[in-house]
């Protein structure tokens, strides 16, 4: 039949004709001037600031360190001490410094155990996630609506009619949306089978992911231990420490983050240009992904980062400010400005998903990749939110189900090495399992994105190395716009 009338007419070169995302042979399509013609570091002063920032912090840390009392008291004989074999200490209440190691050799034992379950947990997830992606969708959208009506029945019974009467309402919302998006779900199906088929065939960047676990806990207790060493600061200094300690911890952790969502961008972009060409896919693509992260786009990472970590700082002290305060106006006023800067920080944070992707894709600057991703918003942005929400609840199920399953294995751990402790154990090793498992269910939410803005910009790529794919896409998304 006739092609989509969606396609139109390629927009004008604007850029230069070399792939922003492979250093592997330029590939066999057309690429209509969308890509930039060499290595270009993009919004520098940024990156700059950035790294000036984490100079200062490490300054500031090592003067107020300076300063702390060389010496520690000595804990006190009458001192208690609680050990995982319910015994008291024998030496006057001095602590057993060998005790005290063995049984943090058997914390960290069971936090390793419960690590290692959820990163085999997660491979298997995606596995049964690209097998059965359409049972998956269909059983998180019946959860969702199941949720609402338990709670609400419980909040009926305890007698909270109102409020009970509210969670209904949510629950018949629920079911009426996933209702009318019901002719979505083949799309979503066809997007999670692919990115699921992706990463188990490069799973670089779920290791990548895992490390930036690493990387964000090393730089949450640096920031802690700043803080403490910080809190003799009094007056207008200790304000000003204040905001810049908050807008130094959200400003590393949103670039540690979007390194790793880029890095992955990378890797599917290359995917989606490479894959099935005449030249293939260049080697190892997750590195040389990772590699632009933290070069040439790392400026643009900085930049993106810094605005979503100033609303969220400006939010955090809108909320202290409100609950410190004496006036009830202010306190209302503070909570309202709190709800708007939250729905402002989330509507950022998404927005920035898709910037980011253009910049993994087409190594634009933020400014730039901001702009095409309003223009993305503009025609496909419903699709987008609509596609992001079917597959939204998978990847919660996913961490969810990896916490339990890291608990369990916690708890079984435990159970042979510190049986008067396993309950505690097996929930910390929940919360562990649970945070590993959503580091690699944010790898799939980039795929998703990047595979998603790839083809409704490149529609024909995917046709011309991929024609199976496409008829799938073209099949359950035939409404695709081209920007």
């Amino acid at each position: 039949g006739a092609p989509p009338q969606a396609y139109g007419a390629p927009p004008q070169p604007t850029y230069g004709t070399q792939p922003a995302y492979g250093s592997g042979p330029e590939p066999t399509f057309d690429n209509q001037g969308k890509f930039p013609s060499g290595p270009r570091y993009r919004d520098l002063p940024f990156a700059i600031l950035f790294v000036l920032h984490l100079a200062a912090i490490a300054v500031l840390t090592g003067v107020s360190y300076k300063h702390e009392p060389a010496v520690v008291p000595p804990p006190t004989n009458s001192t208690t001490y609680y050990y995982s074999n319910s015994t008291a200490p024998t030496n006057g209440g001095a602590l057993d410094i060998r005790e005290f190691y063995v049984d943090l050799s058997k914390v960290l034992a069971t936090v390793l155990g419960a690590a290692a379950a959820a990163i085999v947990f997660s491979f298997l997830y995606i596995t049964v996630v690209k097998r059965f992606a359409r049972q998956m969708i269909v059983i998180t959208l019946i959860a969702s609506v199941v949720f609402w009506v338990v709670i609400a029945a419980v909040a009926l019974i305890k007698g909270l009619i109102i409020f009970g009467v509210i969670l209904l309402v949510v629950a018949l919302l629920h079911g009426v949306i996933w209702y009318m998006w019901r002719s979505r779900i083949p799309f979503a199906q066809a997007m999670l089978e692919s990115v699921s088929h992706v990463l188990l065939n490069y799973s670089a960047p779920s290791y990548v992911s895992y490390a930036s676990g690493l990387v964000l806990f090393g730089w949450t207790a640096l920031w802690m231990a700043t803080v403490i060493f910080c809190q003799k600061y009094e007056g207008n200094s200790n304000l000003l420490l204040t905001f810049f300690l908050l807008l130094s911890y959200y400003w590393t952790t949103q670039v540690v983050k979007n390194v790793v969502h880029v890095t992955t961008s990378g890797l599917f972009a290359s995917h989606f240009f490479y894959a099935g060409s005449p030249n293939g896919m260049p080697s190892n693509p997750t590195m040389g992904a990772l590699r632009r992260a933290v070069t040439t786009s790392f400026g643009s990472i900085c930049l993106g980062s810094l605005i979503v970590a100033l609303i969220k700082t400006i939010r955090q002290i809108v909320q202290n400010a409100g609950r410190n305060s004496r006036n009830g106006f202010a306190a209302f006023v503070a909570c309202i400005a709190v709800c708007l800067l939250g729905i402002l920080d989330s509507l950022m944070r998404y927005f920035n998903m898709y910037a980011f992707t253009q910049v993994a894709i087409y190594g634009k600057s933020f400014c730039e990749a901001a702009k095409d991703t309003w223009s993305l918003i503009k025609t496909n942005g419903v699709d987008a939110i609509i596609n992001d929400n079917l597959i939204s609840g998978v990847l919660l199920m996913g961490v969810l189900l990896g916490g339990v399953f890291s608990a369990v294995a916690g708890a079984i751990i435990g159970l042979f090495i510190m049986p008067n402790a396993w309950i505690i154990l097996a929930i910390f090793s929940f919360i562990v399992g649970a945070c590993l498992v959503t580091l690699s269910m944010e790898v799939i939410e980039s795929g998703v994105a990047t595979t998603l803005v790839c083809f409704i910009m490149e529609p024909a790529v995917l046709q011309r190395n991929n024609p199976e794919l496409y008829a799938r896409f073209m099949e359950r998304f035939p409404g695709v716009v081209r920007i």
